[in-house]
């Protein structure tokens, strides 16, 4: 049993190699589509109904949970069925039985049996579900059973029916029939002795060791196409991959959706920026000082020795805006200061609106009193 569960490995290894090199996935792609799906297509496509799920894979551990069902409830519904068959045969005869005892007859011989294969087939449909939820993340939408006319289209339907997906289909089910083949085959041929044994031996004897020739062909055969079943899995979210790939004008376009035009945003930021220049520019005529570099920073500074603990910065420029700060300080007679060093600091570290910080009080005191001490003059 081992040399030949062997062979099975090494065969469906082999012809999964063998069609994976001749099938090139790469031809299901749409080319224009090069770049990885967003998560707003993920989702949108997940709404849709559209999940990486591999049929193949439900299919093989739906097998392989019957075989494994059958593994502790076969005995049982073959001993079933011969129990049941040997006590109709032991019946009397209807001349001395009551038809109407019949059905709690029929109840008796059966009862186990109905137990066992009630057991057996929820053990498949549980399976299934659990599989095939798990594969999807528990997804439940009716959006897929939408009506849609394009499926229904001839002409798309035989576009479906020619196409390289259709072609890759039947391989797959060509091999997986290739293999079930070659397992039956390896365990008719280790098998075939025992097989025709079972004709001299009784109905019970005989019933039992086709079961377990029976097993052995199902088990080796759920094995052989669970490993199939794993490799469809593993091609099935590649090619998922692969179809819900964006194109660079669909990412474009999702951008503009989520994220606003780049030129109406652009636009605000310029309507921003010079209503917040406007209303900066204002400000100056207000200020107690302007401290300058002189040409290429200028730094407004507002104080009122009664209403403020601190000075705060009402308006900062860098070459054009500076002068536009110097002109408008000039206009309403508001000092201007040439301090190099105090300028680029206040330019670069206080943004407008905020007060001075700690390690510049001593400086701007100082430019402070020298404009105080002007004015007295």
């Amino acid at each position: 049993m081992g040399r030949n569960f062997g062979k099975i490995n090494n065969f469906v290894g082999k012809n999964i190699r063998t069609l994976s090199f001749r099938i090139n996935i790469q031809l299901f792609a749409d080319p224009d589509k090069t770049e990885k799906a967003t998560p707003r297509r993920r989702q949108k496509a997940r709404e849709e109904g559209q999940v990486p799920i591999s049929r193949e894979l439900t299919s093989g551990f739906t097998f392989l949970a019957a075989v494994l069902g059958f593994a502790f409830l076969g005995r049982g519904i073959i001993l079933g069925l011969e129990s049941a068959v040997a006590f109709f045969a032991e019946l009397p005869s209807y001349d001395t039985i009551n038809i109407n005892d019949l059905g709690i007859y029929a109840f008796n011989a059966f009862k186990g049996l109905i137990i066992d294969l009630v057991i057996f087939v929820g053990i498949i449909m549980v399976t299934g579900i659990a599989v095939g939820s798990l594969q999807t993340k528990f997804l439940f939408t009716f959006k897929s059973l939408k009506l849609d006319f394009s499926k229904i289209n001839p002409i798309n339907g035989l576009k479906r029916m020619f196409s390289l997906r259709s072609l890759f289909e039947l391989l797959k089910s060509i091999l997986k029939l290739v293999i079930v083949g070659y397992v039956g085959y390896l365990v008719i041929k280790s098998n075939w002795n025992k097989m025709l044994l079972a004709i001299d031996k009784s109905v019970k004897d005989g019933s039992l060791l086709i079961w377990d020739i029976t097993f052995e062909l199902l088990i080796k055969c759920g094995i052989a196409l669970f490993i199939v079943s794993i490799a469809d899995y593993f091609f099935s979210r590649y090619e998922y991959e692969k179809n819900i790939r964006m194109t660079k004008q669909e990412v474009k376009e999702e951008f503009k959706e989520v994220e606003g035009n780049p030129e109406i945003k652009r636009k605000q930021r310029e309507i921003m920026m010079q209503y917040s220049m406007h209303r900066m520019m204002q400000e100056v005529p207000e200020a107690t000082v302007v401290i300058t570099n002189p040409t290429h920073f200028a730094v407004a500074i507002k104080y009122e020795v009664d209403e403020m603990e601190v000075p705060i910065v009402v308006a900062k420029g860098m070459d054009n805006l500076a002068e536009k700060i110097k002109k408008v300080a000039r206009e309403n007679n508001v000092p201007i200061l040439r301090n190099p060093k105090l300028a680029r600091e206040l330019y670069f570290n206080v943004d407008v609106g905020d007060e001075i910080p700690e390690k510049f009080y001593r400086a701007v005191a100082e430019v402070l009193a020298y404009v105080y001490s002007l004015k007295r003059d």
